[in-house]
């Protein structure tokens, strides 16, 4: 698989050349040059153009052999960026490069050649505008700051994160793995409750743009366990951005200010009017970063290997259904994996205090010990069930199957394990059909359905 450098021979071209000669020679690939221009740059009107751009391709390529391992040049029938797409080699490249800048794109597009590459090719394409810190990286004699979109609920984000692993094959690489979160969102979607009074807070969590410490210590995991192990080189920092603008100038705020080398996004590669409802990060962050950005395609997306569930989620409503529940999910993590019963306790006109109350809504005070108590002695106590770690908790919700939900995302768990049973029951809190069905729904995360018989 090639490096694939598209060049049009202009000075941004020809920087982005270097940078593609330094990266195919660390490789061990060979690099194409593949010569092509927009409007009327390339056309032979007989004043011999074609054979000096075909000269000067030649030229170019010689001067690149003593970084790349092989050196090939073509240049191209066509005169578009769509003709370079449909070239073989170009589908099939390990990364496509390109100058960021220097191209004449025609009035009646909207798109520049680099945005139009990474819109609708089938390999990463890495958008130049400094060469010197690139070039020095990929010759050894520097660490490269590589910042990363990342987020969690994202599809995109495990194309970017794959392409980390390919940067580190290069040289060393320091991370920044920048998730840009709302804060209001956050807590909604973690069931973390704000009082009425905001004066009732502390100074640090009155504004609308803070992080609470529960949300950013969540957001620290699931950024973490969403980059993974990295081989290679380097740091990794989590850096958490509050934001309610657009996605990408929050991402490029971090980068100026920590002073990133290169940005790596990932893309849907949406176009037509889902890019118009949309909106892409991916653009917005190729069109006005200050650094060389890499955008990554799905195709990317290494698959991860699959691993049996080491941390399950039960609902509680102390049934026998339950019980059957959580002794399916302690089997299904074994030794060393851990167990969170969770009881859900209905919310009712009467329950009062919760209007001031920060954080996750416990149980009434009036069952808080005594529920606690119960979860705690469903635990087994046989020899096996010691090598689990179990966790207990009770929460007080309107909806039973938002809590549930919102409490998988807190504890970050693998699986939700629900009993049910066919018989309606007469306990309080009791988790009726419709629950298992909602979960199965609505729930993010994987929901196995244990029938009491």
């Amino acid at each position: 698989m090639a490096i694939v450098c598209v060049t049009n021979l202009s000075p941004e071209s020809l920087a982005a050349a270097h940078v593609a000669a330094a990266v195919a020679g660390r490789l061990q690939e060979p690099l194409l040059l593949l010569g092509v221009a927009e409007g009327d740059a390339f056309l032979d009107d007989g004043t011999g153009a074609l054979a000096l751009t075909q000269q000067r391709l030649e030229a170019e390529a010689a001067r690149l052999e003593t970084l790349a391992r092989a050196v090939r040049y073509r240049l191209q029938a066509g005169t578009s960026a769509d003709e370079v797409l449909s070239d073989e080699e170009c589908r099939h490249a390990r990364w496509i490069v390109v100058a960021a800048s220097g191209w004449r794109t025609p009035a009646w597009r909207r798109a520049t050649v680099p945005e139009r590459l990474s819109r609708y090719g089938c390999a990463p394409v890495l958008a130049v505008r400094s060469d010197t810190a690139l070039t020095d990286w990929a010759r050894g004699r520097r660490r490269l700051l590589v910042l990363v979109g990342v987020d969690p609920g994202s599809s995109t984000t495990g194309a970017a994160v794959s392409f980390l692993r390919e940067l580190r094959r290069v040289g060393p690489c320091d991370v920044l793995a920048t998730y840009v979160c709302s804060p209001m969102d956050e807590r909604e979607r973690l069931g973390i409750h704000s009082p009425v009074h905001v004066e009732l807070l502390e100074p640090a969590l009155q504004g609308m743009e803070a992080l609470d410490p529960i949300v950013e210590r969540v957001l620290q995991r699931e950024v973490r366990e969403q980059v993974g192990d990295l081989v290679g080189e380097g740091r990794v920092e989590v850096v958490l951005e509050p934001g309610f603008g657009r996605p990408a100038d929050h991402l490029m705020h971090v980068a100026h200010t920590r002073g990133a080398d290169l940005m790596v996004v990932g893309t849907h590669q949406r176009s037509g009017v889902k890019r118009l409802w949309h909106g892409s990060v991916s653009a917005g962050v190729l069109r006005h970063a200050a650094q060389s950005v890499v955008c990554v395609p799905p195709l990317v997306q290494a698959r991860r290997a699959d691993r049996p569930p080491r941390s399950v989620l039960v609902p509680v409503d102390f049934s026998e259904a339950c019980t059957k529940a959580i002794s399916h999910a302690r089997t299904l993590v074994g030794p060393g994996g851990r167990v969170h019963l969770l009881h859900v306790h209905r919310r009712k006109l009467e329950d009062r205090g919760f209007a001031d109350h920060y954080g996750v809504l416990p149980e009434p005070a009036r069952d808080r010990d005594q529920v606690l108590q119960r979860l705690w002695e469903l635990v087994p106590r046989d020899e096996t069930a010691q090598t689990v770690r179990w966790s207990v908790e009770g929460v007080t919700g309107e909806d039973v199957t938002l809590a549930i939900c919102q409490a998988t995302e807190r504890e970050g768990v693998d699986l939700v394990c629900v009993g049910t049973s066919l018989e309606p029951s007469r306990l309080r809190d009791a988790l009726e059909g419709e629950v298992a069905h909602e979960l199965v729904t609505r729930c993010r995360r994987p929901v196995m359905v244990v029938p009491s018989a």
